[in-house]
């Protein structure tokens, strides 16, 4: 009896009848992952350009906007997602405390980058369905002590109005961007 069970699950699993563990991620359309593949390319070009020189006068340029790359770069946000950093970047411009998501860069997963070495290591992208894609992004700032270091980000991009727009990001540590956001609200708010 146990072999006739054995068999049918087999056949089963050949047919496609039952999920397969080993089953391959589904690739997104080429033109989707061209555009989400731009995106992330505009994030990460500027890390491996010189920083500038700070001006003779003491003066340098402002901090970039939550959430902008290296060089005023703000990638397309989905609106709840805009509307989240939003609020964040008001709170933190009232306040000269560090919570967690300003006390390093949300791209490079890191407070300096060497622009020499840093660079784009891999990147993988994976169908969500139809209005979604995952992004796998592995981003080294550059060689410290020898080696290249990085940390995994999972972007997840949602088309939104006709555009593939950033919904989310995991982190290394399985925090995600939203978390990490209204976290800090809440700490913020609290604040007299």
């Amino acid at each position: 009896m146990r072999a006739a069970k054995a068999r049918i699950f087999a056949i089963c699993l050949s047919v496609g009848l039952l999920p397969s563990h080993g089953a391959a991620a589904k690739a997104p359309e080429p033109t989707d992952e061209a555009a989400v593949r731009e995106i992330v390319a505009k994030i990460y070009a500027p890390y491996s350009q010189p920083i500038p020189e700070a001006p003779e006068d003491g003066s340098y340029a402002p901090d970039n906007a939550a959430g902008a790359s290296a060089d005023g770069y703000e990638p397309p946000y989905t609106h709840s997602l805009a509307a989240l950093i939003g609020r964040w970047d008001r709170l933190m411009q009232e306040s000269e405390e560090l919570y967690g998501l300003n006390g390093f860069d949300w791209y490079c997963q890191c407070q300096d980058n060497d622009p020499a070495t840093s660079r784009l290591v891999r990147q993988s992208y994976t169908a969500k369905g139809k209005d979604a894609i995952e992004a796998k992004i592995l981003f080294s700032p550059g060689r410290f002590e020898g080696k290249d270091m990085g940390e995994p980000l999972l972007f997840r991009f949602r088309r939104e109005s006709g555009q593939w727009k950033i919904d989310d990001l995991r982190f290394h540590d399985w925090d995600t961007l939203r978390k990490g956001l209204a976290d800090d609200i809440k700490a913020a708010s609290k604040k007299p």
